[in-house]
């Protein structure tokens, strides 16, 4: 526990300090977060690292980088476009590749690539917080309530350990949280924060249980090591994954 609290506190820190900086210091640490997590899950899928599947989404996560620090927006649909033809035609005219493997390179690129591009997008605002607010807030208040009252199991199947309590509870905290930081930003729109609210701190769990059902599918215990008492980046960038996309859709028509 306390390695698992020290890795916490030393990652919680320089990722605000990151964010707080801004600039292209935080488009290339998230660029490098989205690497190790192709790494961490073509190991998973592919069983290496390097894999032409784990390859063609580093490029991807390279192209959509540069289109985002040369602000050239109107080039994402074409490079996205251009991603999911390539990957089409390697299933088309390669007889090894498989509609599985074109599946998983899909999953890995839409799943790590496109979503955490979205805390790209949202740098030097002050809406990115939200996105650490609601995912490690309701990470949180799910441990702590679930731990002294949960009772009733969320999808045992899945994840064994979570608890119908456990997620009321995180999307209560988090949801108290959100206002909190809403009401410091002079925001009152208080049906739709709740409604946000709400919303993203389920989407938190549903990022979460997806990584633990990929991670039972596949019979393994963390996506990798580089976190001590966490695992890898994958293991604690699972609901940030989810709720990034969301908060940054939610400014985008909302506010």
């Amino acid at each position: 526990m306390g390695q698992r609290l020290l890795t916490g506190f030393a990652g919680g820190a320089f990722i605000g300090l990151v964010t707080y900086l801004g600039g292209s210091l935080y488009d290339f640490v998230f660029l490098g977060i989205t690497c190790i997590g192709i790494y961490e899950l073509s190991r998973v899928f592919f069983d290496k690292a390097f894999d032409y599947g784990a390859l063609v989404n580093y490029i991807f996560a390279i192209a959509l980088f540069v289109e985002k620090v040369t602000e050239n927006r109107h080039f994402f649909d074409f490079f996205f476009f251009l991603y999911i033809s390539v990957n089409f035609l390697i299933f088309v005219f390669n007889k090894k590749v498989t509609i599985k493997k074109v599946s998983e390179i899909l999953f890995m690129g839409t799943y790590v690539v496109f979503f955490m591009y979205h805390m790209m997008l949202m740098n030097n605002t002050k809406y990115v917080w939200l996105v650490y607010i609601i995912a490690f807030g309701s990470d949180t208040f799910a441990y702590f309530t679930g731990k002294f009252f949960g009772k009733k199991k969320l999808c045992p199947e899945v994840s064994p350990n979570k608890t119908v309590e456990g997620a009321i509870g995180g999307i209560v905290g988090s949801t108290l949280l959100s206002l909190i930081y809403f009401n410091y930003l002079s925001i009152n729109k208080y049906f739709y924060i709740i409604i946000f609210s709400i919303s993203t701190s389920i989407f938190s769990m549903a990022g979460d249980l997806t990584a633990s059902k990929i991670k039972r599918e596949y019979g393994i215990k963390d996506f990798g090591k580089l976190l001590p008492g966490h695992g890898g980046i994958m293991d604690r960038f699972d609901s940030v994954l989810f709720v990034a996309p969301a908060v940054y859709y939610f400014v985008l028509h909302f506010l």
